[in-house]
């Protein structure tokens, strides 16, 4: 099926919907409006009726009941009091003659549930069609001192009893007439409005108006015919807009396809047509863009291929140096060869750490910037000199410095080099200090021994180092002498012939108890007989 077919269709459909879903909406609001409307009109008429009847031909109608035989009933009918209240009782029903049903007078009994019927609006008529021979004329009819049985009609006893005004709410099914219908009472009142009652205190009378459910229906079937003529006409509108939507939207996109199929054809000089600027007339100005786009490449393409290789290539290489900056080469090496979790032991290395005396003092009286550019400007001087010894700086941490020796590659005399290294950084702490006018001092601590070192985690990795000798080198740190280098005995050990160091009296080491712990001096003066001695060795 072809696109503007089956968006004409889907239009329609969904138009169609909607203009049923309305008719329905339109009439049920009209059916609750009429019925609606219709009450009021019922219990206006029920209203004003009970106040129109001839009062004294009421009362003296209801002085003939009792126990009556055929002859008297028919003698009531006929008289003059009786034609009065029937006559009025037509004028009521003829107010609404398309509503109205019935219109009848009911007077209470000492049987609450068998109240008799006083004027009936119907009687008359009805008994002249009888006399005549009429056929069809089934109906019972409501004669003067008739009983009527309201144990059924609950809305009917009750405006009898208390003689107050009731409507029922709902259709009501009288069994002795064998209809379904909404009736409104109001009591027999006189001028003042206030209900009329006899001797006894009984209600006067009621006045009761029907509807009946076949007038109710009559009244909204006109409004049912009038949605669904409605309905008919959203429908034939919808399929004219159909017909035109379907071929306004399919236009643009017919035209995008037949481009597309030159396109696939190899002919990158096709474009669109763009009819409108909706959503499709969108897509086909982005078509146009991306045709040029590829054949810009088309012709281009060995130019653009070596430009993105150039990008490509500095764009590895910016990553590598990222990644060195962050671990050493052989890690980085094997990290990129797929090893997942890397972790080494190394039985010879130094570990350093370095912490700026009065730091914390420092930062409450300097700006943060001014804070971060010392840092940055110390630090980076001291990475220079890791470069310088062949150490690998493993981490800073706020103004503590890390690093160590014999670290990824073993080397011999990893104790001494970070011996030189850490005087340098006395040196230069020092220079920058003299440089900036301020009182800088940094307190180094140096441990030798074993360590595990290795890359851990998958983001935010970094290269770092577990094990006694990295928790003893950071305890030489905080338990040295500012502007001094603290160290321990292994460490000392392997520099007391290249260096001149001074034995502390022994201290308590957190975690460690009493050390035996040494402060570099400086280097020995070279001995040439030593060095040869140490060459042959």
């Amino acid at each position: 099926m072809r696109l503007r077919r089956k968006i004409t269709f889907a239009f329609f459909g969904v138009s169609s919907l909607v203009s049923i879903l309305l008719a329905l909406f339109l009439y049920r609001f009209v059916e609750r409006q009429l019925e609606s409307d219709l009450r009021d009109r019922l219990r206006d008429l029920s209203h004003v009726g009970s106040h129109t009847i001839d009062l004294p031909s009421y009362r003296t109608l209801l002085g003939k009941l009792g126990e009556l035989d055929a002859a008297a009933v028919t003698a009531a009918e006929r008289s003059d009091e009786y034609k009065r209240i029937y006559d009025e009782l037509r004028v009521i029903r003829s107010a609404e003659p398309e509503l109205i049903r019935y219109a009848y007078v009911l007077t209470p009994t000492d049987d609450p549930n068998n109240p008799k019927f006083v004027v009936d609006a119907d009687v008359l008529q009805l008994v002249a069609k009888a006399a005549s021979g009429v056929p069809g004329e089934t109906e019972d009819i409501s004669h003067f001192n008739k009983t009527y049985d309201v144990s059924e009609v609950p809305v009917l006893k009750k405006a009898l009893v208390e003689c107050a005004p009731y409507m029922e709410s709902e259709f009501v099914h009288d069994p002795v007439f064998n209809v379904n219908s909404v009736s409104s009472y109001a009591p027999i009142a006189g001028l003042d409005g206030v209900p009329l009652r006899d001797a006894k205190g009984r209600c006067l009378g009621v006045l009761g108006v029907d509807i009946t459910d076949k007038n109710m229906r009559t009244a909204l079937d006109a409004a049912g015919g009038l949605a669904i003529k409605i309905s008919l006409a959203m429908i034939a509108l919808a399929l004219i807009v159909s017909i035109a939507m379907g071929t306004v939207l399919t236009r643009s996109i017919l035209a995008l396809t037949n481009t597309v199929k030159r396109f696939a054809d190899k002919d990158f000089s096709a474009r669109t047509r763009v009819f409108t600027k909706d959503e499709v007339g969108q897509l086909g100005e982005n078509f146009n863009t991306m045709a040029s786009t590829i054949q810009e490449h088309n012709e281009n393409l060995e130019e653009l291929v070596t430009q993105r290789t150039k990008e490509l290539t500095a764009e590895k290489a910016t990553s590598e140096r990222l990644l060195l900056n962050v671990l050493p080469g052989p890690i980085a090496d094997r990290l990129k060869t797929g090893e997942n979790l890397i972790v080494d032991r190394f039985d010879a290395v130094s570990v350093l750490f370095a912490d700026i005396v009065g730091f914390t003092a420092m930062s409450s009286r300097t700006t943060p910037e001014e804070l971060v550019t010392m840092l940055n400007d110390l630090f980076s001087s001291f990475d220079r000199l890791a470069e310088k010894h062949g150490l690998e700086k493993i981490k800073t941490i706020g103004d503590a410095y890390m690093v160590v020796a014999g670290i990824p590659q073993p080397i011999a005399n990893h104790a001494s080099a970070m011996a030189h290294m850490a005087l340098d950084m006395n040196a230069a702490i020092k220079a920058y200090a003299d440089k900036t006018s301020s009182e800088l001092l940094l307190r180094i601590g140096i441990a030798s021994g074993s360590v595990v070192a290795g890359v851990i985690g998958e983001k935010k990795f970094i290269y770092d180092l577990w094990g006694d000798t990295v928790n003893t080198a950071s305890r030489m740190e905080s338990s040295g002498v500012p502007g001094r280098i603290h160290v321990t005995e292994a460490t000392y050990m392997k520099l007391r012939d290249e260096f001149e160091l001074e034995q502390r009296p022994q201290i308590e080491i957190k975690g460690k108890g009493l050390m035996t712990t040494y402060l570099i001096v400086g280097p020995k003066p070279r001995d040439p007989a030593r060095e040869s001695t140490n060459k042959l060795t």
